[in-house]
């Protein structure tokens, strides 16, 4: 594979990759990003859009180009299926690149350090905003400094909620590529020509796909039928037999495990495997639902899946009659996209819906219009597919592109939201579908933090589990997580309070049940979870501090600084091109001037009597019980902030790179006690090597050694609307504090 990249030879590594020759749509997108351009993916389902932006990020080791992908999804369920395949391609190429799944039931990667990052949306948007959703928020600026300096991708992005999720991204796009010119990827088969359009005036690459292009759609025919009845399961029994694959897709989880309980055992009589998959289910059991229902519907004769929305995104699976509720165009495109996905013939029957939930009831009442008078009994084909698309979304989607005072807005209340570390806001603006986290337990209280962290947590709509709770009188605990900056984490269980968004609940198993094979059933006794054995990533584990002298820790940092800008590669080079200066030299000299000195502020007399230390100042010494070292970081900001804005030319940079240091402990600190340092020499050994290897000069007296009273530094954060202050900031940050944890490690 090497001698190949090296040779960029662009067919042979997709062959590589995809086991075939590649699509003309896929080698199109991947020589324009690979020229460095941003490039929107309009192709069928099922046509290889993840391989068209995964390929040449391969490749792109060789140019000037993003050295991180972020790959983001709308589901959680979509992020576990592309990571298990990155990670088995990666595998046959000889993983010389890191893939890590990141969402909030399987946080693998919080910091965002993997080569390729695939996570949900809602993680993306937190992780940008220094707010992630899967760390406290002491640690936010971390992952922060990954996603500003990323190659971004957005797949699936039809499913994004359309005037929220949909206008966050679009604002990011537009930090991102408008502003500091860095490409994205747009993927997805059911997007507007206005969409299009809209990117096409930024100057960024569209690539067409076609049937044509597909040899499996080439000689594929799907007839649609308008059915003005409500689905049922006599439907279901009619169509299931030998020798035809079925799949119904219902809109909501209640229909689907209603059918599936009144089929499973009359198909069962007839030898037809039965399977149900749908959002309330834990990973593990997904994953093998739907490994055996591929098995079978890839190998065997017949079979029955029955499904909800989680079909329209990722599930490579055909079937040969699908029966549908009757959803939105695009919606419905995706469904339709399972049957005959391989080619040949296929038959899809659309259903009337007795309530539109969980979808606005003009499009679903404009959808069952149009397929009644344009499609009922005809072939629906790619050409097809986008005139449908365009006549119910296309004016819908010009609104919401040229709608720039909702862009804005939304990028205030993400700013807003990092200001203040608001996790909430954070998925506020990003669906109006709001879920919760909830898992079964007869008596939380009765669990350490540990366990409660480990327990299986599913994502169910809060407007359902609010219904639930109320039909039910259910028995409920909300759980309350709190840390602080040390690290420390605990939790408290308060029975039957308010239901909120993105919150974590336990339920009594007198009023729900989960079953391995039907997934969380509301009303039905049974069993308490069990906690999984795996360490969950969210609990951060204090450090425990050996001796280590104040001059030791700053080298050290210095030494895993350097190692590190290899691998943030990228970071560094938009840093470059952002700081006033002409040399790389000396802007890398910049950053390892504030990873030296971010302890600055432990030289504070008070800090080092406190910690014991005497002759030679101390950075980290294991502690007694019931000493409370006065804060530092915050001192190193204000001492270096004027030395920071004459080195960089520029208050507004300067300001960002001293919060970078303010914050290293905590995202967001803003008060500076008052202090005097002391152990000066030490700061000239650090100052004349960094002059000795980056030809920056300082002189002690430029550093502001004492302060008299209470201050507060210049700003609490900087606004994400700042983009390139902003993005000096959580560059920084991240190499500081990388750096600084990397050296904790050999301790």
């Amino acid at each position: 594979m090497k001698d190949i990249l090296d040779e960029f030879i662009l067919d042979e590594v997709f062959i590589h990759v995809c086991g075939d020759d590649p699509y003309k749509h896929q080698l199109a997108a991947a020589e324009k990003i690979l020229e460095g351009k941003s490039v929107v993916i309009r192709a069928p389902c099922g046509s290889g859009k993840t391989e068209a932006c995964f390929v040449p990020f391969l490749l792109a080791e060789k140019r000037e180009f993003p050295n991180r992908l972020v790959y983001s999804l709308p589901t959680r369920a979509l992020v576990e299926d592309i990571t298990e395949r990155l990670k088995e391609k990666m595998g046959k190429l000889g993983a010389f690149l890191s893939v890590s799944c990141q969402h909030g039931a399987n946080p693998e990667d919080p910091f965002f350090k993997e080569d390729i990052i695939v996570a949900t949306i809602d993680q993306t948007i937190g992780a940008y905003c220094c707010t992630p959703l899967s760390l406290p928020a002491y640690l936010g600026n971390i992952p922060a400094g990954a996603v500003t300096t990323a190659f971004l991708c957005f797949d699936e992005v039809h499913t994004y909620d359309h005037w929220l999720g949909l206008q966050s991204m679009l604002a990011l796009i537009e930090q991102s590529h408008d502003r500091l010119r860095l490409p994205f990827v747009v993927m997805s088969a059911t997007l507007p020509n206005s969409f299009i359009e809209w990117f096409k005036d930024r100057d960024v690459e569209v690539v067409e796909g076609k049937d044509e292009y597909v040899p499996s759609r080439k000689n594929r025919k799907v007839w649609v039928h308008w059915v003005p009845r409500f689905l049922s399961e006599e439907d279901v029994l009619n169509v299931a037999k030998d020798g035809v694959k079925v799949m119904v897709v219902c809109n909501t989880v209640f229909k689907a495990q209603e059918i599936y309980r009144k089929v499973v055992g009359k198909l069962g009589e007839r030898g037809i495997p039965v399977f149900i998959l749908h959002s309330r289910f834990l990973p593990k059991d997904r994953r093998r639902i739907e490994e055996e229902m591929k098995a079978i519907f890839k190998n065997g004769r017949c079979g029955c899946l029955i499904t909800t929305q989680v079909c329209e995104v990722g599930l490579d699976v055909s079937c040969d009659v699908m029966l549908t509720d009757v959803a939105p165009s695009d919606s419905l495109v995706q469904r339709i996209g399972r049957c005959a996905r391989r080619g040949g013939e296929g038959q899809v029957y659309v259903y009337d819906v007795e309530f539109p939930a969980p979808y606005e009831k003009g499009l679903v009442e404009e959808t069952k219009r149009y397929v009644a008078e344009h499609l009922d009994g005809k072939i629906l084909g790619w050409e097809e597919e986008l005139e449908f698309v365009n006549a119910l979304l296309d004016d819908r989607f010009r609104k919401i592109m040229m709608d720039e005072r909702r862009r804005l807005a939304i990028l205030k209340n993400l700013g807003d939201a990092a200001f203040k570390g608001d996790k909430r806001q954070i998925e506020e603006n990003i669906r109006q579908v709001l879920n919760v986290n909830v898992t079964i337990h007869e008596n939380p209280e009765s669990l350490n933090v540990n366990e409660i962290l480990r327990m299986p947590w599913i994502s169910v709509n809060v407007n359902v589990l609010k219904s639930q709770f109320s039909k039910l009188n259910a028995k409920y605990w909300q759980i309350k997580f709190f840390d602080d900056e040390r690290g420390d984490f605990t939790f408290k269980a308060e029975q039957n309070g308010t239901v909120w968004p993105h919150e974590y609940y336990v339920i009594s198993p007198e009023f729900v049940s989960y079953s391995p094979n039907v997934g969380l059933i509301f009303g039905k006794k049974g069993e308490s979870l069990k906690p999984s054995l795996c360490i969950d990533k969210r609990k951060v584990q204090e450090k425990k501090y050996s001796k280590e002298s104040w001059l030791e820790h700053a080298k050290k940092c210095l030494t895993k600084f350097e190692e590190l800008v290899e691998r943030e590669k990228s970071a560094f080079a938009l840093f470059t091109r952002i700081i006033p200066l002409n040399s790389s030299k000396i802007a890398q000299g910049l950053i390892a001037l504030c990873v030296a000195l971010h302890d600055l502020g432990k030289l504070n007399e008070e800090w080092q009597r406190i910690i014991g230390a005497t002759d030679t100042p101390l950075a980290h010494a294991p502690m007694l019980h019931g000493r409370l070292l006065p804060p530092h970081a915050t001192i190193s900001g204000f001492a270096l902030l004027d030395v920071l804005i004459e080195l960089v030319r520029s208050k507004r940079l300067g300001c960002s790179m001293a919060l970078a240091i303010a914050h290293h402990h905590h995202t967001r600190a803003i008060d500076v006690i008052k202090y005097r340092l002391r152990y000066m020499e030490d700061v000239k050994v650090i100052l004349r090597r960094l002059e000795e290897k980056y030809g920056i000069s300082i002189e002690l007296n430029e550093i502001k050694e004492k302060n008299e009273s209470k201050t507060q530094l210049p700003a609490r954060m900087i606004g994400i609307e700042r983009t390139k202050s902003y993005a000096v900031y959580t560059i920084v940050s991240r190499f500081i504090r990388l750096s600084d944890r990397a050296s904790l490690e050999e301790n």
